[in-house]
């Protein structure tokens, strides 16, 4: 791979995200299910570090910073993005969880009369502006920011992806749950700086990962055991 800096695989990630960079901060980071795919691939590569490096979401979608190899974070490969940016293949599938407070009266009939929060840049903003037109939606610059507006009771419910919202609320102490999944989401990839000369790379060793079952032990390992249960029996909900 041809690196930022000689030897070092530069990732870049909106963090504090626990579930897929296990840590407090930059440096402490040692686990997740993110992580150790960034580490088996840097490994493959012959690459003896990782070097994380923050970013907000929409700066990494909408290639307003470029500091880094490429960003793992659970990113949608979406057209609409690879006007900015490349992606590899994917890696995992991933739907949207509506996450409330435990205990919330909201229905999916309800929803369209409540207040919906989103990140900005995200496929679920999208989705609300066009398709499930909810009363307000209300835009948050990070997860931290929108999960703490349904603690707080400023928004009715937090659309994110399954994987991102479930172990959310496992970890809340029984004050959050998800009551319910879209359509919205797909397909999700390491997303790449335009043109970047990696994408092969990474792609010839996502391949091998998930021929050798490597992909799936990382999640069986990391992810699914703080889901906190089966995405695939969350309720389906429709616009």
């Amino acid at each position: 791979m041809k690196t930022k800096t000689e030897g070092t695989l530069t990732v870049a990630a909106s963090l504090p995200y626990p579930a897929g960079y296990r840590g407090n901060t930059l440096e402490s980071v040692d686990g997740g299910y993110m992580y150790c795919l960034d580490a088996e691939i840097a490994n493959r590569a012959g690459l003896r570090k990782i070097k994380l490096v923050n970013a907000s979401f929409e700066a990494l979608v909408t290639a307003k910073t470029s500091n880094f190899d490429f960003a793992v974070w659970d990113i949608y490969d979406t057209p609409e993005r690879r006007k900015a940016v490349d992606f590899s293949t994917p890696y995992n599938t991933y739907r949207t969880g509506v996450l409330v407070k435990t205990g919330s009266n909201l229905t999916k009939e309800s929803i369209k009369t409540a207040t919906v929060g989103v990140l900005a840049g995200s496929v679920q903003l999208k989705y609300v502006n066009e398709t499930l037109k909810p009363k307000e939606v209300r835009v948050f610059s990070s997860n931290d920011d929108l999960f703490n507006a349904v603690l707080a009771g400023q928004i009715d419910a937090a659309l994110n992806d399954t994987a991102t919202v479930m172990p959310r609320a496992a970890s809340s102490g029984g004050k959050l749950e998800v009551i319910g999944q879209y359509p919205a989401g797909g397909d999700v990839a390491a997303l790449f700086p335009k043109g970047s000369q990696n994408v092969t790379v990474v792609n010839e060793i996502l391949a091998d990962m998930e021929k050798d079952g490597t992909l799936a032990a990382i999640m069986n390992k990391w992810l699914n055991p703080i889901l906190g249960g089966d995405p695939n029996k969350l309720a389906d909900w429709s616009a």
